[in-house]
């Protein structure tokens, strides 16, 4: 076979090798951990037999209660200080942080006897819910140990689902109507609350926000789908094979992860946006894992990727995807290196016989 012919298969087999090297490995998180949330330390918080639970590769640890039956943990900042919400011995659910290994109860808000701590920064500070009896569901940022009733945009109900270290809160505040009330996503910071809707007919969530004030959620101006919001503008984000898409969480990088679905926001598939692209995330693991990636909780600044899956043996459970390491050069590399070498070697000779 002549030298240039060979090289040219050699190099498109490296390529088609190398378009089906999968993107990310998956790790497979203890039995019966549902994971809400990734650290850049990657550590992974979530729920895990009915308690709120903390995993590391170095191993796990059940957060307990506050004297309750159950617990969920909900959010985690850079340190593995977590927040969630927790049943208390009399029944109530109250919100939680932990730190230091101890589980410190954040008391009540309003007269009620449930709130949830949704998100957490870097300072401590926390951002939730809570149920008042008068008001219903509210939304509070915990600043300076005591819990502060951040308003609502004039709607029955709101909830909080991000906070940075600059205090920016992000949530969902719902509408007047009786009936499907729209929602509409907002910013609340500096005391100030401001609906993030960029049209006065659609609906919106948001879901999470990153220190550089970027923000994902859904929009329903037309289809559900994912978006980003950087700087005042808003990018709708799209979807894949016709399906709803909602961004549940993005890094520091503005690479956002979620999920694709169905009517009632049934998560079908996970999904990554990055690099101007949305992809499947079942399509950047390997298939012959038998896993199918159903939805994703959190990405931190690594490109880690804390999700949910079900195997094809059947059972669902916590994931942990990561880039994969870049394959280090194989048999077809050094056989493609010895047959550059030997057709550089026979055009030497060649000129030496043309001289002679």
């Amino acid at each position: 076979m002549p030298t240039h012919l060979a090289l040219a298969l050699l190099l498109s087999a490296a390529a088609t090798a190398a378009a089906a090297v999968p993107s990310y490995t998956v790790t497979v998180l203890p039995d019966g951990m549902a994971p809400a949330g990734i650290n850049n330390a990657g550590q992974i918080v979530g729920t895990r037999n009915d308690h709120a639970y903390l995993w590391s590769s170095a191993g796990g640890i059940d957060l307990g209660t506050l004297g309750g039956a159950s617990s969920t943990g909900m959010a985690l900042n850079r340190f593995g200080e977590v927040t969630g919400g927790s049943l208390t011995a009399g029944g109530e659910e109250h919100a939680f942080l932990y730190s230091r290994g101890v589980m410190t109860d954040l008391g009540t808000i309003g007269g009620g006897d449930v709130t949830r701590g949704t998100a957490i920064n870097d300072l401590g500070q926390i951002a939730g819910d809570f149920r008042a009896p008068a008001s219903g569901w509210g939304a509070f940022v915990r600043l300076d140990g005591q819990l502060r009733d951040i308003g609502n945009l004039g709607g029955s109900a709101i909830w909080a689902s991000g906070i940075n270290n600059a205090g920016r809160v992000v949530g969902s505040s719902l509408g007047t109507q009786e009936f499907h009330p729209p929602q509409t996503a907002f910013i609340y910071e500096n005391g100030v609350m401001t609906a993030l809707n960029y049209s006065s007919s659609g609906s919106s969530t948001a879901n999470a926000v990153n220190q550089a004030g970027q923000i994902t959620g859904t929009d329903w101006h037309g289809p559900e789908s994912a978006y980003l919001y950087t700087n005042g503008m808003t990018q709708v984000l799209g979807s894949l094979y016709g399906l709803s898409a909602w961004g549940t969480a993005l890094n520091n990088r503005g690479e956002v992860v979620g999920n694709l679905g169905g009517a009632l926001q049934v998560p079908f598939f996970g999904f990554i946006y990055a690099n101007g692209a949305m992809s499947d995330l079942n399509t950047l693991i390997d298939p012959a894992l038998g896993w199918t990636v159903t939805s994703a909780a959190g990405i931190n600044d690594n490109g880690q990727i804390a999700a949910w899956g079900c195997h094809d043996s059947g059972g669902c459970g916590g994931l942990l995807l990561q880039l994969a390491p870049v394959p280090e050069p194989g048999a077809w590399a050094m056989l493609l290196a010895g047959l550059g070498l030997l057709g550089w070697r026979r055009r030497r000779l060649s000129a030496a016989y043309r001289r002679a």
